[in-house]
């Protein structure tokens, strides 16, 4: 009996993932056909009740048509291709063609050699060994494994040369809302803006935040069969860690990547034949010693011939050699710029690290113990800091690390952590136990030359000859391997890395501090940069190679570090260090005070400073400098920017702009600068636990803000008037700040004290609610502070005139200045004002620029004022395109009436007679 469409639809429904079906359910949503199904009854459906549907919409050819189509768009094309033969059939006489057996048994034999395949690499990606395990001994990668949140695209464009070693983790709502997360899943789904595929996928992010991680758990994903199935055919993983040796050794791309075929010869003639069924995963490409940029015009296209790696390469990036295969990259952010010229439209995907759900997920695997992970977690919680640093996967485990041997030994564990130098010196210091034999400083000197020396030659693998050359012999290393900072790498025979590219860079830092005075250093440091050299080098805008050295150098001024280095690892802070590490210090202050220090370079220059916890180098560092710009990005970004902040005490004017939700705890720090008069807050801070609240750093009678400006809290997690406590605050500014009736209570709460000083109040796009707009504009009119209001910016209709107008009866406004510009008003509404405008005697100057009312509607207003015994010195119009009529008659008015009429636009207008708080700042 011949199968039916229907179950013929059931049975190809059931081949897809539960992933792939949400995504098949999306595509049927969004089908652009006169006859749909509701969206309700497809998001319920199982695989049968969907195919009934499907039919039961469609009728049964045209249904089969549209599942053959959406299974093409999601790329699942052996799945299509078999579904579009299977259509081809006729269900009552069986196939139309005779099958060509030699095919089928080709086919078949193909399938064999790809099961293998996928075998060996299940293998070798299966088992992950802990960076401080026992030599042998590994761990499944899916118990160990937690979810990272990835984004699709740029956070922030400005800083793609500049990365920081910390991410927040406090944007996966706000993300979610924009729907910019993606999941693995979904790396080469078409882009919704053109609907082609892409070719290539960037999966980018800072030190330690999982990129080597997430691409081998792709790999190992496609080997069990549980990922890119119907997508590719074959997946490749190269390291650019294992090609580097290479370099110039001329090799054919199919030798290059058959290293792990499990037979004695791989199949490349048939794995070559489809290339767009082909995925490279190539992981690591910052860490490349050789460039991929330089070679244009001697590229290679054919797979067999033998090439320079280099050239090889390049020529797979550049899409000459096999154009239609797909790429998979990993990269540190700031390795960006090199590489995106030579890439063809590629996706870029940020690892932003953990979600405090997945870091506390992470707690309880790591100490295989749910209530213990969880005790563990919970220290860290309350602590800010180190919560931020949790959201990078190998900050997540250097914590755990810590947060284990100090609760073993019975000490404090969160005090040792506060900052990220202070974390990698509590692990190593309890590596190195006292007075141990294996540990010989001179063989610590050799190996932090040895990582300087990897730093500035871009190199990571390391042979025998570099360890020799650095007056290590092998048996020198046996300290370090003990203690697993050091480690001989599984695929590459004799060489030798750092267990994390982070801890080659905090032994490079250690290699500047250390005395050479001392006997030990055998050979000359002349090769190695000095560390004027390497400050100058982090100046610069290609300098993400450095960076986390010097930050590490910081961190090593901090008394109680300086202390541990001596005790534990023999080595005493050069005496010269400090005064470079200020001279140089204090030389970026003053470049970054003529650019109202608000260079790119900013977050990772306070975190320099963060990392001493010194703060009268801070207040060295930053005398003098009274205008602070600061654009936040994370929950880190804010505790360095705000310890900073605190310890510069001429800064008068404060500039904050967040992306995203921070948390107060993390900024409190802001807003007790001793000099502070003006502070901006662009963005939206949250509370957190039992935060002290703004009021009670503002309502301090030392307090000196009288300038606040604040735009985009939305949300009120905290209360924006909890900031208007300063006791001589004079002006408050409030942009796309939704005001709603607890606001209300708030601000009159504020303007009624007798001793209130607020003269200006400015609302731009902040009156979405009329229903407060009454006590909202009655609050106003019986303040007896309130000089300056500017209404500008918010759309009245005749709700909030009526609202404005009705003060009136009850109130005397003692407004001297009024601005109303671009608020939609009408000459219908500049007639009901006009009453509004004479009542209030001491208006010296009103601005209704950008307005629809016309040449009737200046006449208008111009001959109300007139008639009136007022006071009125300065007022503004403005139009677009400001006619000649228009022109002429603003002219004539000029010369017979008793005040100046001007035609300047809102910017304008606030520079020559709006600047309220010039007089403050």
């Amino acid at each position: 009996m011949a199968e039916g469409i229907r179950c013929r639809l059931v049975r190809y429904l059931e081949h897809l993932t539960p992933e792939e079906l949400k995504k098949f359910k999306l595509y049927l949503k969004d089908e652009p056909s006169g006859r749909c199904i509701p969206r309700g009854r497809v998001e319920g459906a199982d695989r049968t009740e969907l195919a009934e549907l499907l039919v039961s919409t469609f009728g049964e050819p045209d249904a089969w048509e549209l599942a053959l189509s959406i299974l093409e768009k999601m790329g699942l094309r052996e799945l299509w291709e078999r579904a579009r033969q299977e259509g081809l059939l006729d269900p009552t006489e069986g196939p139309r063609l005779k099958t060509n057996t030699r095919n089928t048994r080709k086919h078949q034999e193909g399938k064999d050699e790809r099961s293998k395949y996928q075998k060996r690499m299940k293998e070798k990606f299966q088992l992950m060994k802990e960076r401080n395990s026992r030599p042998g001994e590994h761990e499944l990668f899916h118990h160990r494994f937690t979810e990272l949140l990835l984004l699709r695209g740029y956070r922030y464009k400005e800083q793609k040369h500049h990365e920081l070693l910390i991410r927040g983790g406090e944007h996966t709502k706000f993300m979610q809302e924009r729907g910019q997360l993606i999941e693995t899943v979904s790396l080469f789904d078409p882009f919704k803006e053109t609907g082609i595929q892409p070719r290539i996928v960037v999966l980018q992010g800072a030190a330690g935040i999982g990129k080597t991680t997430l691409a081998s758990k792709v790999m190992l994903d496609w080997a069990e069969g549980n990922l890119f199935q119907e997508r590719f055919d074959y997946v490749f993983y190269l390291t650019c860690r294992e090609l580097n040796p290479l370099g110039e050794r001329e090799i054919s791309f199919a030798d290059l990547i058959a290293n792990d075929w499990p037979g004695p010869q791989a199949p490349m003639t048939e794995i070559m034949s489809q290339p767009e069924r082909l995925l490279f995963i190539i992981d690591g490409l910052d860490e490349l010693k050789f460039p991929c940029n330089e070679h244009r015009y001697d590229l290679c296209k054919d797979w067999k011939q033998k090439e320079p790696v280099s050239i090889l390469l390049s020529s797979l990036l550049r899409k000459t050699l096999l154009p239609e295969a797909c790429l998979l990259l990993t990269t540190r952010l700031t390795a960006l710029g090199k590489f995106c010229p030579l890439l063809e439209s590629p996706r870029h995907v940020e690892i932003l690290g953990f979600s405090v759900q997945h870091r506390e997920e992470y707690f309880c695997k790591f100490f295989r113990d749910k209530h213990l992970g969880g005790k563990a977690f919970h220290l860290v919680k309350g602590n800010g800091t180190l919560l931020t640093m949790c959201s990078v996967p190998l900050m997540n485990w250097i914590v755990c690390t810590c947060l284990k041997q100090q609760m073993e030994k019975g000490q404090d564990p969160v005090q040792a952590l506060k900052t990220t130098t202070a974390l990698y010196m509590c692990y190593l210091s309890n590596l190195i136990i006292p007075d141990d034999k294996n540990f010989i400083p001179q063989h610590l000197r050799g190996l932090c030359r040895l990582a300087a020396e990897g730093i500035w030659d871009r190199k990571v693998l390391f042979e025998e000859e570099d360890l020799r050359r650095n007056t290590l012999e092998v048996g020198d290393v046996s300290a370090f391997l003990d203690m697993n900072i050091f480690q001989k790498d599984s695929d590459c025979e004799n060489c030798y890395s750092f267990i994390h590219l982070s801890f080659q860079e905090f032994f490079a830092a250690m290699f500047y501090v250390m005395s050479t005075e001392e006997e030990g250093m055998k050979s000359s440091d002349a090769s190695i940069p000095g560390v004027g050299e390497l400050l100058e080098e982090c100046s610069g805008l290609n300098s993400s190679f450095v960076v986390l050295v010097v930050r590490f150098l910081f961190g090593f001024l901090n008394v109680e570090t300086a202390k541990e280095l001596e005790r534990k690892f023999r080595c005493r802070m050069s005496p010269k260090i400090k005064s470079q590490l200020l001279q140089w210090a204090q030389g970026e202050s003053k470049i970054n005070e003529q650019n109202d220090f608000s260079m790119i370079y900013l977050p990772e220059f306070y975190s320099h400073l963060y990392e001493t916890q010194d703060s009268e180098l801070v207040t060295q560092v930053l005398d003098n400098i009274q205008e602070i710009k600061v654009h936040v990005y994370n929950q880190y970004d804010a505790l360095n920017a705000a310890f900073c902040i605190k310890h510069c005490y001429s800064a008068r004017k404060i500039y904050l702009l967040i992306d995203f939700k921070v948390t107060y705890s993390s900024c409190q720090n802001l807003f007790s600068a001793p000099s502070l008069k003006s502070l901006e807050l662009n963005g939206e801070i949250v509370k957190d636990g039992d935060m002290k609240l703004p009021h009670e750093a503002l309502g301090k009678k030392n307090c000196q803000l009288q300038v606040l400006r604040i735009s985009d809290f939305s949300s009120f997690a905290v209360k924006i008037l909890d900031f208007f406590s300063a006791e001589n605050l004079k002006s408050l500014h409030l942009i796309s700040t939704p005001i709603r009736q607890d606001t209300v209570e708030l601000l009159h709460n504020v303007l009624a004290k007798q001793d209130c000083k607020l003269q200006t109040i400015s609302l731009g796009t902040c009156l979405y609610y009329p229903t407060v707009c009454y006590k909202l504009f009655s609050i106003f009119g019986s303040s007896k502070s309130l000089k300056n209001l500017d209404l500008s910016l918010n759309s009245f209709g005749e709700v909030e005139i009526k609202c404005l107008c009705k003060t009136m009866e009850n109130q005397v406004w003692k407004l001297e200045t009024l601005r109303m510009s671009r608020c939609k008003l009408t000459i219908d509404h500049l007639q009901n004002l006009l009453p509004f405008f004479c009542s209030i005697k001491n208006l010296k100057k009103l601005d209704l620029s950008h307005n629809f009312f016309g040449e009737d509607g200046i006449n208008l207003v111009c001959e109300a004022l007139e008639k009136q015994d007022c006071n009125l010195q300065i007022l503004n119009f403005w139009e677009e395109d400001l006619s000649q009529p228009i022109e002429k008659t603003l002219n004539s008015l000029n010369s017979r009436k008793p005040f100046l009429i001007t035609w300047k636009d809102y910017h304008m207008a606030t520079i020559e007679f709006f600047d309220w708080d010039a007089e403050y700042t």
